[in-house]
């Protein structure tokens, strides 16, 4: 349904966690989803849409359809896809947030950098 009245008034979102290794998208993705978790959000991590194979498009269109129903969708993904994920979500409507791991002294600078820009958003 594209009708904007049966949309979830709830706050979601996509995340979308990029930069190598695919060890740091990962711990960020769930550092920040067990942040979320605690402050009683409904989020989700789609962590099986990275490697050889796989469709970032498809990951998009998952999470876009997440975030339009109240959930926090994260995705540890490589970069790939990028500007045809945040255009989709850009013509939807739906919150978008583009994370870098790369250059940070943590999976928690990352979760920190992520809640910032959401919380600037709501």
């Amino acid at each position: 349904m594209s009708d904007r009245r049966y949309r979830c008034t709830c706050p979601g979102a996509t995340v979308w966690v990029t930069g190598p290794p695919l060890a740091d998208r990962l711990a960020a993705a769930y550092a920040l989803a067990d942040r979320l978790a605690a402050e009683r959000r409904r989020v989700e991590v789609l962590d099986r849409f990275d490697g050889p194979g796989t469709n970032a498009e498809r990951a998009g269109l998952l999470a876009e359809v997440l975030a339009r129903n109240g959930v926090v969708a994260i995705v540890p993904c490589a970069a790939e896809a990028v500007a045809a994920v945040r255009a989709r979500h850009e013509a939807s409507g739906t919150r978008y947030v583009e994370v870098c791991v790369a250059g940070r002294e943590s999976p928690q600078d990352s979760v920190a950098a992520v809640q910032g820009l959401l919380a600037g958003r709501c």
